[in-house]
């Protein structure tokens, strides 16, 4: 034991530009949980549909990354008001019915909600960075201080939105056939 101490040391005397990258390599797996055992944690529903009655129970688990494809929101009863502050961070709401839904100040970062409904929607604060929004209907959705950036409204219906402005739509992905309301002018 003494003999592989002293080499070691010999080693890293010697060589210590490549002791510090090997240790700087190394540290990531060693001090970093793996994936998916954070990703459970954190997303226990993660490609998962919720059970039924879920939307309704008292207590539930976050519903980032779960598997939401044309489901029927309306008057869901998720945490906070409504679906108000909801983690619903990537989860997939494709073509999903949310009509007059609180999802103020939601994380709905990276969420897949292409073609969903949304008329009357409260948005207002939502984290939507990242989100495909690609065909969603948005008629008299409130759009107010929500975070677009990177966001796709290619073919999105936001002509009757509210409290949009042009810094979201500098900041989403847009074009010709993205459905602004009139009065909004915005040169990207």
């Amino acid at each position: 034991m003494r003999e592989a101490f002293t080499r070691a040391r010999e080693f890293c005397t010697r060589k210590p530009t490549a002791v510090v990258v090997a240790l700087l390599l190394l540290a990531p797996a060693l001090t970093w949980p793996a994936r998916g055992v954070t990703e459970v944690a954190n997303c226990p529903l993660a490609g998962k549909r919720p059970p039924d009655g879920f939307l309704t129970q008292e207590s539930r688990p976050s519903l980032c990354k779960a598997d939401l494809t044309g489901a029927n929101l309306r008057g869901a009863n998720l945490p906070g008001a409504n679906l108000g502050e909801a983690d619903l961070r990537e989860a997939n709401l494709r073509g999903a019915n949310l009509p007059n839904a609180d999802l103020s100040r939601a994380n709905l970062r990276g969420a897949d909600l292409r073609g969903a409904n949304l008329p009357g929607a409260n948005l207002g604060e939502a984290d939507l960075r990242d989100a495909k929004l690609h065909g969603a209907n948005l008629p008299n959705a409130d759009l107010r201080s929500a975070n677009l950036a990177n966001a796709n409204l290619t073919a999105t219906n936001l002509r009757t939105a509210k409290g949009l402005t042009c810094d979201q739509i500098r900041a989403a992905q847009t074009d010709g056939s993205t459905h602004l309301p009139v009065t909004l002018k915005c040169a990207k």
